[in-house]
């Protein structure tokens, strides 16, 4: 293992700027392993397919500028693994030499739970016959899985807006209807007080003295006490 004195000198020495550069702005590009790609949740959505862990190489011998990998005259003798299959290739790669890295996809597609909902739904569906195994499961099936799971979601999150919607409206016009209320019972109290105090007030809009008079007597407000 090299230490972090090592490997700085080795940075600073020995890579190139490009190499730095990318180190500087992503620095598990160089650190990580394959085996620590992997963050929780499935990071290539609909286009997920693997349920075998993925052999990879550690990295690349780059050309000069380490911008680009570096190419044998001749493609290797033996396929290397691929995500589509064995493939050749004339790519200088780096694998190690005592153990093999692989990339490995935790998403539902590939845990038990989420293979066995996968295949509930697809039965209940009825797009596989009741007597089907989480073996047989393609990648269109957890596709489809999700493209449902994605649709049930928009419907929830549209139906919980919907409700939210309501609910302010009826909020607000409870609101608006008990401040009506108010307003019309208030009106009511006035009339009433203003006969019983002999003030003169008509069937249309109550003047303003009356209100200010009302309100200092009955709802201590702050009005002209001379008007009495």
């Amino acid at each position: 293992m090299m230490t972090e004195t090592a490997a700085a000198w080795v940075r600073e020495h020995a890579w190139t700027s490009a190499m730095r550069k990318t180190f500087a702005s992503t620095p598990g590009f160089f650190t990580a392993c394959a085996c620590q790609y992997s963050g929780g949740e499935c990071r290539h959505g609909d286009r997920c397919h693997r349920r075998e862990p993925l052999v990879i190489p550690i990295g690349s011998v780059m050309q000069r500028g380490g911008e680009y990998t570096a190419l044998h005259p001749e493609p290797y003798q033996h396929p290397t693994p691929t995500a589509t299959g064995p493939q050749h290739t004339a790519h200088a790669q780096v694998w190690y030499a005592d153990r093999t890295c692989r990339w490995v996809c935790d998403c539902e597609c590939h845990t038990a739970a989420g293979r066995a909902a996968v295949l509930a739904w697809v039965i209940r569906t009825g797009l596989y016959p009741e007597d089907a195994t989480e073996d047989e499961l393609t990648p269109p099936a957890y596709r489809a899985y999700r493209a449902e799971m994605a649709t049930r979601r928009r419907i929830q999150a549209s139906r919980e807006r919907r409700e939210r919607k309501a609910a302010d409206l009826a909020e607000q016009a409870a609101a608006n209807d008990a401040e009506f209320r108010a307003t019309r019972d208030r009106r009511e109290a006035i009339r009433e007080w203003a006969a019983e105090h002999h003030w003169p007030i008509g069937k249309g809009r109550i003047p303003a003295a009356v209100a200010e008079a009302y309100a200092v007597d009955q709802e201590d407000g702050l009005g002209q006490g001379v008007i009495f």
